[in-house]
């Protein structure tokens, strides 16, 4: 790991760290109890830059103390809005304004170096455990894997220095609290489609369908502001994970009709719960997806089903919809309509470099 150390405005200067000296100082060092998440980190990082991307660890002093740090990277398969020049900053821990300013400017100019046009952040490698975006608020809900972890406190340099206009964009993220015994009976009052075949992957036989998986993911979910861009293979070592889960085959469902592959639900455990050795009572409503000539036909609906059913056989104890993004107009007017509630919102910031 590559770490460059440079000086704050007005501060008494840095010098040279090694990696050991950013993770002493790095919040992510402690942020999940009894879960260590270095060696995650680590291994997500050299992924990428193996396939051809980059990072850099940066960490910046006041008055001779450590004062913040944070990666920036560069994901090969990381989208934004289906640009591909776009570095990412993550696992951010700054003291106040002027650090976390000091940081990003310095992170701009790797990101400019390394040919890209526009750094966006937080994103915290790897996002299936850390997640991505700065907690805005929900700060009170308990931590799990895929969702971003930070302290009101630790949101204040960022809602500074967006104010001060540090910022071109910010998108807003939700996670979502369903009110399932309203759900239910919204969907009862429906015709559901019932032709369609659904698929729980043999996690022992994979066969084509992860090439099938990928496809549809990639063409239906690019557009989003954050995406990481998948792979036949890719999903299958991921599906492989699913083996540590007693049932998690059902976490995963996929609707057919005839042979096309008309949408799909993928709800992720709980990691942390599956690294201590613990029963997985945490599940992540992740994704839905449609591909375009079954949207408006209520296959939604099914997948909302499908999940609920799920759940209830699983006595899930805990469920949330994860990283729902502020301009997704079919889940967001299930909050309006009173079938969900917003209970935690995380921010994802862009400057263009």
């Amino acid at each position: 790991m590559l770490l460059e150390t440079f000086p704050l405005p007005r501060a008494a200067g840095a010098r040279p760290c090694s990696p050991e000296r950013f993770w002493a100082g790095s919040r992510y060092r402690g942020t999940v109890p009894g879960i260590d998440v270095k060696n995650s980190v680590a291994q997500a990082l050299d992924e990428m830059e193996a396939g051809g991307g980059f990072y850099t660890a940066l960490e910046c002093e006041s008055d001779g103390r450590p004062a913040g740090s944070l990666v920036v990277f560069k994901d090969p398969w990381y989208r934004s809005r289906r640009r591909a020049d776009v570095a990412c900053f993550g696992l951010v821990t700054a003291g106040d304004a002027r650090a976390l300013e000091a940081l990003l400017d310095e992170a701009s100019n790797v990101a400019r170096r390394h040919g890209c046009a526009a750094l966006r952040g937080p994103v915290n490698p790897p996002r299936s455990l850390l997640g991505y975006g700065i907690l805005a608020s929900g700060f009170d809900r308990p931590i799990m894997a895929g969702t971003s972890i930070n302290t009101r406190s630790e949101a204040i340099p960022f809602q500074e220095l967006a104010s001060a206009g540090y910022f071109d964009s910010c998108d807003r993220y939700y996670n979502l609290s369903q009110d399932f015994p309203k759900t239910a009976a919204y969907i009862s009052t429906f015709e559901l489609d019932r032709n369609f075949r659904v698929v729980n992957p043999d996690l022992a036989n994979l066969g084509d369908l992860p090439g099938k998986v990928a496809a549809l993911m990639n063409e239906t979910l690019g557009y989003r502001a954050d995406y990481s861009w998948t792979s036949g293979e890719r999903l299958a070592a991921q599906a492989r994970m699913y083996k540590l889960v007693p049932g998690g085959e059902q976490l995963m469902a996929f609707f057919f009709d005839g042979d096309v592959l008309a949408g799909g639900v993928i709800m992720q455990p709980d990691w942390f719960q599956v690294l201590r050795g613990e029963p997985v009572t945490t599940i992540v409503g992740d994704i839905y997806m449609l591909a375009p000539a079954y949207q408006g036909r209520r296959l939604f609906m099914n997948c909302s089903e499908y999940s609920m059913r799920v759940l209830r056989r699983r006595d899930t104890r805990y469920y949330e919809h994860a990283s729902v993004h502020e301009g997704t107009a079919a889940v967001l007017s299930s909050v309006k309509n009173g079938y969900a509630e917003i209970v935690r919102e995380s921010r994802v910031y862009e400057v263009g470099v």
